[in-house]
């Protein structure tokens, strides 16, 4: 089984759109997607994310005519758009999904202080977003499980889900608050993975850092690095349980403006964060010509 991670698409549609274009291009077989929340926020097009990520849930074929439509405004080669289009449609009622605080934010669930861009860009999603796509948003969880694999999917933390809160460290959980082997996450924007053992905390993988670096008896400690890289791959043991955030596709944190994402193969046992190119510029211009906060442009070019 071969599951795509995705989190934090922020209304970023060419973002979104250039992961399954990656996907195509790798030749890459998709069983199951995992949708870890935050589809809408920041970005312009909610709507289309939201048609997108509701078709892959739901595979209604009402929906086949408004993925055409959708990937069709965007400015790319025909055939691209024709592969795209082929590919998204395959996923038809292969996700879960759950939602994020974003999510929660535009339909009224979720009163919490955000920051000033954050609040003005919720207020002029609140205004634009189709009714339909408020209930799709309302009828999402916030956490859900997969038994079969025992994975649970989280926006940020399994223990109090409806706190959001950032886990940027390991110190910030440990092996009795995760549920399942795997928790995946999202939220902080910065691709992670952390490794827990019952007795000891470990730290298998961080940001920008693929497992082979870590020295596995600092416990507590994270190693650090300057290094940026635009992928690694964690290695799932038995015996313990992880933390894996695939950062965000739609608003990296990581300095890397690209849609990042990630890879789980159930039969290697492995799990592989993968970044996807796209249109940064046009993306910018759309979000200036919306009269939405500069520095909402400004970190889709720099991806911090």
């Amino acid at each position: 089984m071969r599951f795509l991670i995705i989190s934090d698409i922020h209304s970023n549609l060419e973002a979104l759109v250039a992961v399954f274009s990656e996907l195509h291009n790798q030749n890459e077989q998709i069983d199951r997607v995992l949708m870890l929340g935050d589809i809408v926020g920041y970005g312009v097009n909610p709507n289309e994310c939201c048609t997108i990520i509701k078709f892959l849930k739901s595979g209604k074929p009402t929906l086949k005519k408004e993925i055409q439509t959708i990937i069709q405004s965007i400015d790319i080669g025909a055939t691209e758009r024709e592969n795209i289009i082929n590919y998204l449609l395959s996923l038809g009622k292969k996700a879960t999904i759950i939602a994020g605080n974003h999510d929660q934010r535009v339909i009224g669930q979720l009163n919490t202080v955000m920051a000033s861009s954050a609040g003005i860009s919720i207020n002029w999603t609140k205004k634009v977003i189709h009714d339909d796509n408020v209930r799709f948003l309302k009828s999402l969880s916030l956490t859900e499980r997969l038994l079969e694999f025992n994975t649970e999917l989280v926006h940020s933390t399994s223990s109090r889900p409806q706190d959001y809160v950032y886990v940027m460290n390991s110190i910030l959980l440990n092996y009795n608050l995760l549920h399942s082997k795997i928790t995946f996450a999202g939220h902080t924007h910065k691709p992670a993975a952390y490794l827990y053992t019952k007795h000891k905390r470990d730290v298998s993988a961080s940001v920008f850092i693929p497992a082979d670096k870590f020295d596995k008896n600092l416990m507590m400690t994270e190693s650090g690095s300057s290094e940026r890289l635009e992928s690694f791959d964690i290695s799932i043991e038995t015996g313990q349980r992880y933390y894996i955030n695939p950062g965000s596709v739609g608003q990296p944190r990581d300095g890397i403006p690209m849609a990042s994402y990630m890879i789980y193969d159930t039969v290697a046992n492995k799990v592989y964060l993968e970044k996807a190119e796209y249109d940064i510029e046009g993306v910018r211009k759309k979000i200036l010509e919306a009269a939405l906060p500069f520095d909402l442009a400004n970190r889709i070019v720099s991806g911090i």
